[in-house]
């Protein structure tokens, strides 16, 4: 293990969010607010001195003694892992000195959930309301850089072990194609739908400020809103579309955005729709919309009646509004929210949580098991079953017309079963505490999949400010474990992986 190139791009890392933090505090100076100003301008200065020193100390490490890189595989995924533990870190720095929270243990809740685009906040929608603006802006910015901003950046910048940052983050497709080139093309590609976004948005009503924040956390699949009500506070149909539309596609796999980007929308739109994770996609959003508007529609809510606390739901449309919206919100992993679906009936909020348990594509910026690894999944339980009952044949596992390797299958199952094991021992740890069980099972599941509202004491209208500091600290390992989708992070925990 090379240490002293892992602490140089780790080094580079905290350089690049001082830089960035330099941002929100031009946003504060503009909007006239002299503390939070000072609060980000003394953050950047710590994460500053910390990151030159780093790179001071080690900037002769990426090369042997021969002159050629020492960084590979190892030294990658011990940066991806420790980048996002650091990042958390210095994150919370501006929550701190600009005096949003007093609590060390809030302020890192806060910035891993923006890092890590969970948009669990500790925040009441009171408090979101009355954020000053820097820090507003700070909030959904930690979104759109933790997305995939940070990823295709850092390893543009640090070709070094490029392969292997990309890795964890399921693009297989760009694993495989010259990393600077697909680094380029998909940092255009995001930042392209951003603008688009936030224009669309800033064309539909929004003010210029509202209008890049919400761009933000929508590209990000993050969630956090500088109103307490969400998308909610507008209450324009126009703007909920045109969130919808780029909720989808920011969980869509930016490979095939990519490829939009270099060959045309017609030829690779063709190609991508041949693709089964899209298909899937696209029929779970659609059908479970359809299919939640009816259950809203026969359930009726008020239907109407004076007084009532709950939605009116006995026209289809008004139904087929908030349906598709939460469920393309919860399953990209957004976490967006328009009304309180804690509200609807048992069968709703169920697959709701279906959904956030499934989340978005490979390689998109949202989160969820992955709809290729479920696809994967129910492939290879079906081909076992085959197996069983006619032991002689030879029963293959394939997606897309081609045969899987035994490893994509078996990665697969493994995934499954640490995920598994991480919501009961996340859950266990939350019961323990004292919170009760819907809130501590789907906080969890949530905060796993990096979607942000649960049910019960963690929905829509909640918040996760008052839960115990151990709860929080839990629930911050399981937003980056799960961002991370857990090897990076796992592996950091192995003694063999640190040895020379």
């Amino acid at each position: 293990m090379n240490l002293p190139a892992v602490r140089w791009l780790l080094g580079c890392l905290v350089l690049l969010l001082a830089g960035i933090q330099l941002v929100p505090a031009c946003v504060s100076a503009y909007y006239g607010e002299p503390l939070v100003f000072r609060g980000f301008m003394l953050s950047a200065v710590i994460a500053g001195v910390l990151g030159a020193g780093l790179v001071l100390v080690n900037r002769r490490a990426l090369r042997g003694g021969n002159g050629r890189p020492a960084f590979f595989r190892r030294e990658g995924l011990a940066v991806v892992g420790l980048a996002w533990l650091l990042a958390s870190a210095v994150g919370a720095l501006p929550f701190l000195l600009c005096g949003t929270t007093s609590s060390i243990v809030d302020a890192l809740f806060e910035s891993a959930s923006g890092f890590t685009t969970t948009g669990a906040s500790i925040l009441t929608p009171s408090e979101i309301d009355g954020l000053p603006f820097g820090i507003a802006f700070w909030r959904c910015l930690t979104h759109w850089v933790g997305g995939i901003g940070i990823v295709v950046v850092f390893v543009t910048i640090f070709p070094a072990g490029g392969r292997s940052l990309f890795r964890p983050e399921g693009n297989r497709e760009v694993d495989a194609a010259r990393v600077r080139d697909s680094a380029f093309a998909l940092l255009g590609v995001y930042v392209t739908l951003t603008v688009l976004h936030a224009l669309a948005l800033w064309l539909a009503g929004l003010s210029s400020f509202d209008a890049v924040l919400h761009s933000f956390s929508s590209m990000g699949t993050g969630g956090f809103s500088n109103r307490g009500a969400s998308i909610g506070y507008y209450r324009s149909p126009l703007v909920e579309v045109i969130c919808i539309i780029f909720m989808i596609a920011a969980g869509t796999n930016f490979v095939i955005w990519g490829a939009v980007w270099r060959r045309g929308p017609i030829r690779s739109l063709t190609q991508a729709w041949a693709s089964t994770e899209l298909r899937l996609y696209l029929l779970l959003l659609g059908g479970g919309s359809i299919l939640l508007s009816f259950v809203l529609w026969f359930w009726g809510g008020s239907n109407g009646a004076a007084g009532s606390e709950l939605p009116d739901y006995s026209r289809f449309l008004s139904c087929l509004r908030d349906a598709t919206f939460s469920l393309v919100s919860i399953q990209t992993s957004t976490g967006f929210a328009t009304t309180d679906f804690d509200r609807w009936p048992d069968v709703c909020r169920f697959l709701l949580m279906v959904g956030a348990f499934i989340g978005a594509c490979a390689g998109s910026t949202g989160g969820g098991i992955k709809v290729f690894r479920l696809a994967i999944a129910v492939r290879a339980s079906l081909s076992a079953v085959k197996s069983f009952a006619r032991p002689r044949a030879i029963v293959q596992v394939a997606m897309d017309g081609r045969p899987l390797e035994g490893e994509a299958v078996a990665s697969t199952t493994t995934y499954l079963a640490l995920w598994i094991l991480a919501a009961l021992l996340g859950s266990f740890a939350l019961s323990l505490f004292g919170v009760d069980l819907p809130t501590a099972i789907t906080g969890v599941l949530c905060c796993l999949n990096n979607v942000g509202p649960g049910l019960a004491g963690v929905g829509p209208a909640a918040d996760y400010g008052y839960l115990d500091a151990a709860s929080k600290l839990v629930l911050c390992l399981l937003m980056i474990l799960g961002r991370l989708e857990f090897y990076a992070l796992v592996a950091l925990t192995f003694r063999g992986f640190w040895s020379k």
